[in-house]
């Protein structure tokens, strides 16, 4: 496990955040509201237990620091 950049991801929950904000369909029901923010959410969770756990290595063999 390596230590998560704090900032980086703070950055980057902010882009994704004024993303969703600046999109129109989000507006078209509470359904579409409440499923682009889960979205949002989700690819988020995604990005920062990627960046948790580093970059996976190519070969299953490879050596682990």
């Amino acid at each position: 496990m390596k230590k998560i950049d704090k900032e980086k991801m703070a950055i980057r929950l902010k882009e994704l955040l004024e993303e969703w904000e600046n999109n129109p369909q989000r507006m078209k029901s509470g359904f579409t509201y409440e499923q682009t923010f889960v979205e949002m959410m989700q690819t988020f969770e995604k990005e920062i237990f990627q960046e948790s756990i580093g970059e996976i290595p190519k070969d299953k063999n490879a050596k682990k620091k």
